[in-house]
């Protein structure tokens, strides 16, 4: 079977059924890419173990740039809700979500990590 194309932004997925979306998460997940974008909703799939990107170097590659113009990453949700909140001057939201053990503790925590930063 040849290697599919996996995307970014399940949005963009020429044909959107649940094998499709599936088929997606699991090629990016099995490359360490744990976030992928549904338009402006971030999906993570717990690695269960630390990934090398969450440093300073990502803090500032994800440091006033749009949503998806770079990898989908906690930071750049983030970094957009922060932006949004100086420019509007109204205050913002983020909701994490998912069962329990699925790591909403330590999303909240790379999220406060980029917004301290």
């Amino acid at each position: 079977q040849p290697q599919q194309k996996e995307y970014d932004d399940l949005c963009s997925l020429p044909d959107l059924n649940e094998k499709t979306l599936l088929e997606n998460l699991r090629n990016r997940f099995k490359q360490e890419k744990i976030y992928t974008y549904v338009g402006s909703i971030l999906i993570v799939i717990n690695p269960f173990k630390f990934l090398p990107i969450y440093n300073p170097k990502y803090v500032k590659m994800y440091d006033n740039h749009q949503l998806g113009k770079l990898e989908p990453h906690i930071y750049a949700v983030a970094d957009v809700a922060y932006h949004a909140m100086l420019q509007r001057r109204k205050n913002q939201c983020i909701v994490i979500s998912g069962e329990s053990g699925s790591g909403k503790t330590q999303s909240t925590n790379f999220l406060i990590h980029h917004l301290t930063a």
